[in-house]
């Protein structure tokens, strides 16, 4: 993090004292995260190479790859601003808080029995958001990764939607970033369509079954993994809780298989009972089934519309 103007007018001083949070951000480092805010607007981060990976030209590619989709979304609230590129680096607008670490509780696991327990009375959620901001913040990330299926000159695939890639800005707005293993997709001229791609070996727990293929991949890759995002929303745990084994997940989705949804969470609220009723559009095993981001959009912004004829 670079402070753009580390000197500034005492006068200034105050305000940067009014910007400082009232209450908790729910996250691990509250001290850290909150001077970021206050001092968010000055600020910006320069995003660099690890220093675990080598510069060669696929490290390079990558972050320039990031630069280009960044810098092309300039004009979408919902991405990461970039403000310029060098070599193996990018510099961008600060959007200090984690969002990851207020949806997940703790590392995000947890043992079946523990969990039933805990909802033998009804389903209790392991963060703190409402229902209304759990749906608030659906649509934010769904829109986001529009912005991208959607972008004017071509389909870009994030190719790694996990909640750690939103962070929030200070008043409260989610903003997309980190797009080095995005697919910017081909166009195939003599059969008016977009190319399938490959883009390796899946790995983590995260991925779309058709991921450990390697093959035929599209877009709706981001839309299996949004869900994921949306099942951590509604319960604040990862979808597949009870298990930290990478293997024992792609085992669990290559066959077909999907994590467990508490059915009592359709009659939580209004606003989980919609997200529940997103979950299987999105987790379709097959992708021709599957429905678009647009779909998605359209869905959330019409149970945010109908909102006010129901009641929690």
């Amino acid at each position: 993090v670079v402070e753009d103007n580390p000197w500034i007018w005492p006068t200034q001083y105050a305000t940067e004292k009014d910007n400082k949070p009232k209450e908790a951000l729910g996250v691990s480092d509250e001290k850290f995260t909150a001077d970021l805010v206050t001092k968010a607007y000055r600020t910006m981060v320069l995003k660099t190479l690890r220093y675990a990976h080598k510069y060669k030209e696929d490290s390079f590619l990558e972050v320039q790859l990031e630069a280009i989709i960044m810098e092309r979304m300039t004009k979408s609230p919902r991405i990461m601003d970039i403000y310029g590129h060098c070599g193996f680096a990018v510099s961008a607008e600060l959007v200090p808080i984690e969002f990851e670490e207020r949806v997940v509780s703790g590392e995000g696991y947890a043992e079946a029995k523990d969990v039933q327990k805990r909802n033998k009375d009804g389903p209790r959620s392991y963060n703190n958001f409402t229902a209304e901001e759990k749906l608030s913040f659906a649509l934010e990330m769904a829109e986001s990764i529009a912005d991208l299926h959607g972008f004017e000159d071509g389909v870009i695939v994030h190719d790694d939607v996990q909640l750690c890639q939103w962070m929030t800005t200070p008043d409260g707005r989610l903003k997309l970033g980190d797009f080095n293993r995005a697919t910017i997709m081909q166009w195939d001229e003599i059969k008016d369509q977009y190319c399938m791609f490959n883009n390796g070996i899946a790995f983590g727990n995260y991925r779309a079954p058709e991921e450990f293929k390697a093959v035929n991949l599209d877009e709706k890759i981001d839309v299996f993994s949004f869900c994921n995002n949306i099942y951590a929303l509604i319960t604040g745990l990862w979808n597949f809780y009870d298990t930290e084994d990478d293997e024992v997940v792609h085992e669990k989705l290559i066959g077909g298989n999907l994590a467990f949804v508490d059915p009592r969470w359709k009659d939580q609220s209004y606003e989980e009972g919609k997200l529940v009723e997103l979950l299987p559009k999105c987790w379709a095993y097959d992708p021709d089934e599957r429905i678009s981001i647009f779909d998605a959009v359209k869905f959330l912004r019409q149970a945010v519309e109908d909102k006010p004829k129901h009641s929690n």
